[in-house]
């Protein structure tokens, strides 16, 4: 079973707007080019909650965790430990705002850098820091992660993601690329720095329409739609009300709901599940480029994936995970690990009508062992494997709560 949902984070970090105080200076162009002659390198990647994991140097700094995002149109870096040290160019404060049910906070804005990634050299690359981590990414993907990358590395280079191998194949962007007889060319639009594509949704009550979508490698889930875009999108009759993800200006709440089917080109999925966020936590990215939603990385990993910014196209081709069921958080609740790199979980949200709610699991409970296995023993995909599993299962679970242990018997439930 997949981990369209589980958990949610990072549904929607496909904008995020800077306050026009901050747009005023002129700076040199950015790019970012091979530093020998060769003409491809591959990168490879950690595949966490379905994102990518990339190393990135920026100037002097250590080899810093990245998470390789289509939906993002500028380099941000949103936790340094006390152990990571990093020297900036040219910085100044500034007010960002983005997708969430919170308010703007403060960054940093620095220009002239330096990035660097194996054999490619970026230069006057701008980079955004948080003053806040609003994210906490790094105690929900259960390893140091530093921020998010992307548009500087897709404008730059043709893209090739291999989800089986976990390895990121760069070419340069004049590159002659031969494409499989199994692959499907499909035309991509770059506008404001994001790439969209068009697919067409059927929904519970058979109507099919167009929907103009953001590619978001950094999305773990199918799919998101906005209902306010289009109102001939409806919810499904059977939803439930879910946590979304993290915005940067906060939370993003919800509901998931099945549809019919979802088909780009001749490639159809059938029976998945969708995300409609709350009107007020996407009010940001509501009027940008007309779309519907964004297309995220459980449906993006069932493929080889190339990101041709320079060609305007996206090539899929399908592997061996394109034909796996869809699934959801059917559990009800999430875990996230206070100290990153070690085998500690506690329970950070518990939806609402869930299996979790009704078996009295609350915000802030140690996960201690699952099926008679500690969690000691258990990295973070393993958790998540376990408690990401078919209706009808019975995970016997034991939390400890203010430092007294209690057990549960939960079982999964399909509640859409």
């Amino acid at each position: 079973m997949t981990k369209a949902f589980f958990p949610m984070l990072l549904c929607l970090l496909s904008c995020f707007l800077v306050q026009p105080e901050a747009r005023g200076q002129t700076i040199a162009q950015d790019t970012a080019y091979f530093t020998g002659k060769t003409k491809k390198i591959k990168v490879p990647f950690k595949l966490v909650h379905n994102l990518i994991v990339i190393p990135v140097k920026i100037n002097d700094s250590k080899p810093l965790n990245f998470i390789l995002d289509s939906g993002v149109n500028s380099t941000l870096i949103t936790q340094l430990d006390y152990s990571d040290s990093i020297s900036l160019n040219n910085s100044r404060k500034i007010t960002v705002q983005g997708l969430g049910e919170g308010f703007s906070l403060e960054a940093l804005i620095s220009n002239g850098n330096n990035m660097y990634l194996r054999e490619i050299e970026g230069v006057n690359h701008e980079v955004y820091v948080l003053l806040e981590d609003v994210f906490n990414l790094s105690t929900r993907m259960g390893m140091p992660v530093h921020g998010i990358i992307g548009y500087d590395i897709f404008k730059n280079f043709i893209v090739k993601i291999n989800y089986n191998t976990h390895v990121i194949t760069l070419y340069r962007p004049d590159a002659k690329i031969r494409i499989s007889k199994k692959a499907e060319v499909h035309k991509l639009s770059i506008e404001d720095c994001k790439a969209y594509v068009y697919a067409k949704v059927r929904q519970y009550n058979g109507d099919s329409l167009n929907v103009k979508l953001v590619v978001d490698t950094g999305a773990s889930h199918s799919l998101s739609l906005y209902l306010p875009t289009n109102d001939k999108l409806k919810l499904p009759p059977k939803v439930m009300e879910a946590y979304l993800g993290r915005g940067l200006s906060g939370d993003i709440h919800g509901k998931i709901g099945r549809i019919n089917s979802m088909s780009i080109g001749r490639y159809q999925f059938q029976d998945l599940p969708a995300s409609y966020p709350n009107e007020q936590a996407i009010r940001v990215a509501l009027n940008i480029a007309n779309r519907n939603g964004n297309l995220g990385s459980d449906i993006l990993k069932r493929f080889t994936v190339i990101f041709d910014y320079p060609h305007n196209r996206l090539v899929l081709i399908p592997n061996h995970k394109y034909k796996q069921p869809f699934s959801y958080n059917i559990a009800g609740f999430e875990v996230s690990t206070p100290m990153p790199g070690f085998n500690v979980y506690v329970v950070s949200n518990v939806s609402e009508n869930s299996a979790a709610k009704e078996a009295g699991i609350k915000q802030g409970d140690q996960l201690m062992a699952i099926n008679g296995k500690t969690c000691n023993d258990l990295d973070l995909n393993h958790v998540l494997n376990l408690l990401d599993g078919k209706p009808g299962n019975q995970l016997r679970l034991t939390f400890h709560r203010n430092s007294i242990p209690y057990t549960v018997t939960l079982t999964l439930q399909n509640r859409i």
